[in-house]
């Protein structure tokens, strides 16, 4: 059975290292932001998060918000939990 140690980095941060067999997994979690959509919001934070972060396999939006401007929605936010491998 695989095992799991969280480790808290502040108020808002955690990132849990998960062991299955020989891999590791670590997660991480981004907020994405567009003018357009919630999907294009994390699109916007999984596609971001890939220009550094290797070896991405999965990711789950935790959260949905927005912005509000003279009575319409201006702004979407997603926050987006991302799991990858770490490398060896």
């Amino acid at each position: 059975m695989p095992h799991a140690q969280i480790v808290r980095l502040g108020d808002n941060a955690t990132v849990w290292f998960v062991g299955v067999s020989d891999l590791v997994w670590k997660i991480i979690e981004v907020v994405g932001e567009s003018d357009e959509s919630f999907a294009s919001a994390v699109r916007n934070a999984v596609e971001e998060a890939g220009k550094t972060v290797k070896q991405m396999q999965w990711f789950e939006a935790t959260q949905f918000r927005g912005t509000v401007k003279e009575g319409k929605v201006s702004q979407f936010q997603a926050v987006v939990r991302i799991g990858f491998k770490i490398e060896r």
